[in-house]
Formats: C-alpha cells, structure tokens, sequence
C-alpha cells in the first residue's frame, strides 16, 4: 500500500486536473509562456552553503558544475533535467541533485540544456555533448554517471547511445527515472496507463515530441526516441518507473528489448507509483533515492 503522502499528493494533482490542461494545446502553451517568463529554478541556499558552484555558458546556454566543499567523492552526476524537452529546470531536480550529493559525496554537473519549441534535438545536443566533453576531461569518463528523469531520462540514453556511436568515452553508469524514451507515444499500454496518471497524457505528449523532433520530422527517429536504437555496448544501466506513470509501458519495452538482446538492466518498481515519483517528499522516493545512491557507489 502507498503511503498517505504519496495519495494526498496524486489527490491535488487530479483535482487540479494537471494532466487534462497539459493536455489542451493552448493551455499547455500558457505554462509554457509562463515558464519562459519565470526562468529555470537555480541552485539553493544549500548549494551555496555546502559546494562550490561554478556557472559557465555555452552558445549562451548556462551550466552548472558543482563541487562539494566536504567529503568529496571519485564519484560525478551528470544531470539532465526532465520537462517534456520543453520546460525549465525546477526546484524539485535541485533537490534530487542536492540529496544525491549529500549521500554520495558526488559532484554534479547540470547543464541547461537547449529547449523545444525554439529548439530541437538537433540544436540541443550539440550544447549537452560539450558539457559532457569538459566533464570528462574534468572527472574522468568511468566516474561519471549520466542520469535525467522523463525527457532528461530519454536525454541521457540517448546520450549515451550516441556516445557509442561517435566512439566516445561512455560513463561509467546510466540511471533514468521514469524515462520518456519514444516521443511517438503510441504505445497500446498507454491507454490503460492514461487512465491512472495525474500528469501526463497522449495527447500532450504527442505534442511535445514532435516539438522536439523539428518541424515535419519523424519523432520515432534517433535520438528524439532513444527506444527504438540499439542498446549493445552501453554502460551498466538502471531504471526506475512507476506502476500508474504513462512513461511505464517505456521503460518495461527498454527492459525487454535488454533481456532480448542479453544486455543487464535494472528495473526498479514502484507499485502504484506516478511519473518522477523518486523526486518527491514522500516515503516511497527515500527507498528508490537508496538505491539510487547504492548504483552509484556500485
């Protein structure tokens, strides 16, 4: 059973009917309106207090990099933020960042990427792979672990998948939190998973993804959806979904696909769970952020 926090929260989010204006392409604009007007959330008191945050741009797109002052570890999180490709970083990916890195003793790199619809993928992941390429210089590529939640999930396979292409160094490790792999949203599963998600639905999704992918260009095609490219020779790999999250049917597809192909993933579930649940204050997200650090230490 969840807890009580995890049902009052999932009980607010419908009532506020989230997912029904997400849905509606010209509400879903205005949060996005608003959201270009507000700016990305940034590092809190905590980061200033305990790091030290370094903030450098590229093609005028800021990333962060920050260092514990304290119990620093080998160990670095290579962030990307979740938003459907679209929206900016929020307080609750600053949280998740800073209660890894107090378990972990990690630095953290979190690069603002690009967003849609004034950019897509192809305009983003220029930016994302400098990032990455300074990281490594800076950290070494096998301490780094390349994680993202919902589209900074997708981000961060596809990352890695072209990584692999590009024969790259690969990190070391890859954790997705309820990752949108495939921006066609078309799977037959959704439709009964629509119905339990508060957040997000086809419909919204379908838009997103085709933001992402460019005007007139297919969002099945690599890497707007990561899903449908191979997974060989990828980095030790974890997931972590939710049972009512319309991103599951995602990740049980990239599960299968790996077991087909004998490749290791590590599939954490969290029964009855929503998208990106991990993030927030309750009881279940402290068992999943465990295991997270416990992968990460690996």
């Amino acid at each position: 059973m969840i807890s009580k926090r995890a049902r009052l929260i999932n009980f607010v989010l419908r009532l506020l009917k989230v997912q029904q204006r997400l849905a509606d392409y010209d509400t879903g604009m205005k949060f996005l309106a608003r959201d270009r007007k507000n700016g990305p959330a940034r590092p809190g008191r905590w980061f200033r207090k305990y790091s030290h945050t370094n903030e450098y741009h590229i093609d005028n797109h800021k990333v962060y990099e920050i260092d514990p002052k304290e119990g620093k570890s080998k160990h670095h999180i290579f962030y990307l933020h979740g938003g459907g490709y679209a929206f900016n970083i929020v307080f609750v990916h600053w949280g998740m960042i800073k209660k890894l890195i107090r378990a972990t003793g990690t630095s953290a790199t979190v690069p603002l990427y690009p967003l849609a619809p004034e950019h897509d993928w192809s305009q983003s992941y220029p930016v994302v792979m400098q990032a990455y390429d300074r990281a490594v210089a800076k950290y070494g590529a096998e301490n780094i672990t390349v994680m993202g939640d919902s589209a900074g999930g997708g981000y961060s396979l596809g990352l890695a998948q072209m990584l692999r292409d590009q024969g790259k160094p690969m990190p070391g490790k890859i954790i997705l939190l309820s990752p949108w792999l495939d921006a066609t949203a078309s799977d037959p599963l959704q439709r009964e998973l629509e119905k339990h998600d508060v957040l997000l639905s086809i419909q919204g999704a379908q838009t997103a993804g085709q933001f992402w992918a460019g005007e007139g260009e297919d969002p099945a095609a690599f890497p707007v959806s990561p899903l449908f490219a191979a997974i060989d020779k990828l980095p030790p790999l974890a997931i972590f979904a939710g049972s009512h999250d319309l991103l599951y049917a995602d990740a049980l597809r990239l599960k299968e696909k790996a077991d087909t192909q004998g490749f290791p993933v590590a599939l954490h579930v969290g029964e009855e769970m929503q998208h990106v649940w991990m993030l927030l204050p309750i009881r279940e997200a402290k068992l999943a952020q465990a295991q997270i650090v416990s992968f990460i230490k690996g």
